[in-house]
């Protein structure tokens, strides 16, 4: 029902939708959404739109000459003809209809900066234009129905009957134009970043022809995850909630990096993208369809256009950057044969077409066994953090660190990589191509274990650099992806398993609902950076929590049978993702991002991770056979 006893103001709500009109202007002035219907005050608390601009009609431009509001609805009149009535339909949608228009456009929509760069889809791709704005950073044009995911709150369906379509400006506002990003800052992805957390996305909606009439309809969607055993258990609501937040899409070349503004052509996580969309098997879900088909484009385009002669596929080849002095990441190449291999499951046609690039970037990992002692080494030589090189400093996804040489991520993505591949082969008839990728295998499989197992620790070590030493600060994922691809024996990874807990426990992580650590034990000053703020002992990547790790660890702890103490950990987190904001915005400022947090839980992240919620996935690695949990 409306509330319409404020002099200036006039308002709707419900457990799913806030609107507040305002009397004076016209102006839809508050927007808030809650897609659960969940009973919390973040839809009426924090506004949607941006203040003092709102979303305003075209009729409406002007002092309206009558203002008034019925049971469920806002009535505006203005000069002549012009008006409109914003109808609510139930407590989840709204008809806005426009009548007296006389010109294309209907409607300026200014998006809020706190929000952060939404995440905007339609059924197909937008069409790039030309800005004549200093400030705007991409504009893009999107045929109707749209639906925009506002992370934290839910989506929204902005649909019409008529010929109308949206156009989007990304705006910087014109006193933050430039941003300091600190040391070293030397990737051109960062060097090239505007502060987008402090901009706004402007959506106009116009009609292609003239229109005298046209309507708009907002609708609050249902939370969008794939469906699974125990979901009605509340202490789901953290994964229903957070699950699409995962899918950041970048509008201006519509694919999908670690954030709304970092592409994902040839990304170090595209894999951890395919591994969340295999479970989206709902194909009467349109949202599904979306997000996989801009998946899909995105790892076509990174075989098409970013994969060397030599089969490397990486946005900007760390082989070929040696005169820049930066090295790019390793981990695309693998990530990208395993992302097709996904892709296989759903879209056999799209696996056949890029089969032989697929191939070709396997045969460059072949390659990648110089020493031929069956594990796979890179170009950086890992004897201390920035250590003078032709290539360059390290490049996994774990880039705080000095990996180099014998880099156990790079390896168990490459066998994962390799594995997949041979298998997939094998299950299309391809068994002769096949061949060299299993017997490459069977040799990493024997001597992977005695390479990379530290006696002193007990643990596996993080990598081995070129002059033989073994950097090893109880890495999580070192052991636990490990397990999870069968490298490590069940009996031996419970015990390294037990010990990390253990360890953790003593440095006071409590119940880790922040996430998993990546080391349990401070990394020594030479094989990290110099930079306090994100380089000190529980600060960021050293021994600050994520959630992308936990999906490795969580998953290796059911797999070994510690299923009690993985629950336990799973529920501290869900709870954490249920009732905190989890997605802090893009390039907030460093150590201000909650994809990371320290011990206490004060964000100490440089960005937002789309990552961080990979964790996600053990409620389907392991979690199915968790008993229904009181948590709320």
């Amino acid at each position: 029902m409306i509330e319409n006893k404020h002099e200036k103001y006039a308002s709707f709500d419900s457990s799913f939708l806030s609107a507040t009109f305002n009397k004076q202007t016209g102006a839809l002035a508050f927007l808030g959404i809650e897609s659960s219907g969940r009973i919390r005050d973040r839809h009426t608390t924090f506004n949607l739109l941006l203040p003092g601009k709102g979303a305003l009609a075209s009729v409406s431009k002007k002092k309206p000459t009558f203002f008034d509001a019925t049971e469920n609805a806002f009535i505006y009149k203005g000069e002549g003809e012009k008006g409109y009535i914003a109808e609510f339909i139930d407590d989840k949608c709204f008809n806005w209809s426009f009548s007296g228009l006389d010109s294309k456009d209907i409607l300026s929509m200014r998006l809020a900066i706190k929000t952060a760069p939404p995440t905007i889809w339609t059924k197909s791709e937008p069409k790039k234009l030309k800005s004549k704005n200093p400030l705007a950073i991409f504009k893009s044009k999107y045929e109707l129905p749209l639906i925009i995911h506002f992370p934290d709150f839910g989506r929204l369906e902005i649909s019409s009957n008529d010929d109308i379509y949206c156009v989007e400006e990304l705006l910087l506002p014109e006193d933050f134009t430039g941003l300091d990003l600190g040391y070293k800052n030397y990737s051109y992805n960062h060097n090239r970043m505007h502060s987008l957390h402090f901009g706004s996305s402007h959506l106009t909606f116009k009609s292609n022809k003239p229109l005298s009439k046209a309507s708009l309809t907002f609708k609050v969607l249902d939370e969008c995850y794939p469906h699974f055993p125990c979901e009605n258990d509340k202490m789901f609501n953290g994964l229903k909630r957070n699950w699409l937040n995962s899918f950041a899409l970048n509008r201006e070349l519509f694919d999908m990096g670690d954030n709304i503004y970092f592409h994902g052509t040839a990304h170090i996580s595209t894999h951890m993208k395919a591994d969340l969309l295999e479970m989206m098997t709902d194909e009467n879900n349109e949202q599904f369809k979306m997000i996989r088909r801009a998946f899909e484009g995105q790892i076509e385009r990174g075989f098409k256009e970013s994969q060397a002669y030599d089969g490397e596929v990486s946005v900007s080849f760390y082989k070929r950057e040696k005169e820049k002095g930066f090295g790019c990441s390793v981990d695309s190449t693998p990530s990208a044969i395993i992302s097709l291999m996904g892709i296989a499951k759903w879209n056999q046609g799209l696996a056949k077409k890029l089969l032989p690039y697929a191939i070709k970037a396997a045969d460059y990992l072949l390659s990648r066994d110089v020493d031929g002692d069956g594990i796979f080494e890179v170009d950086f030589p890992g004897d201390y953090m920035f250590q003078p090189s032709e290539f360059g400093q390290q490049g996994n996804w774990w880039d705080n660190f000095a990996f180099g040489h014998k880099d156990i991520y790079f390896n168990y993505l490459c066998h994962r990589a390799l594995r997949e591949l041979s298998e997939y082969l094998c299950s299309i008839n391809c068994n002769a191509k096949a061949k060299k990728y299993i017997k490459q295998l069977e040799k990493f499989d024997k001597c992977f274990f005695d390479t990379f197992y530290n006696p002193e620790s007990t643990l596996m070590s993080g990598w081995i650099s070129r002059n033989g030493k073994h950097h090893d600060y109880m890495f999580t994922f070192a052991v636990s992806m490990g397990i999870n691809e069968g490298l490590i024996p069940i009996d031996e990874g419970k015990r390294m398993l037990l010990l990390l807990l253990d360890e953790m426990k003593k440095e006071g992580y409590g119940d880790l609902r922040f996430g998993i650590p990546g080391n349990v034990k401070p990394v020594s000053q030479s094989d990290t950076i110099d930079w306090p703020c994100m380089s000190d002992w529980g600060q960021y990547e050293n021994g600050g929590l994520n959630g992308m790790n936990g999906y490795h660890f969580l998953t290796s702890m059911y797999k070994v049978g510690l299923e009690k103490e993985a629950d336990e950990i799973f529920r501290a987190i869900l709870n954490t993702y249920e009732n905190d904001f989890t997605h802090s915005g893009l390039m907030p400022g460093y150590v201000r991002s909650v994809d990371w947090r320290t011990k206490n839980g004060v964000a100490c992240g440089y960005n937002y991770l789309a990552d961080n919620y990979y964790f996600l996935l053990s409620a389907y690695a392991g979690k199915c056979k968790m008993k229904h949990s009181s948590v709320v």
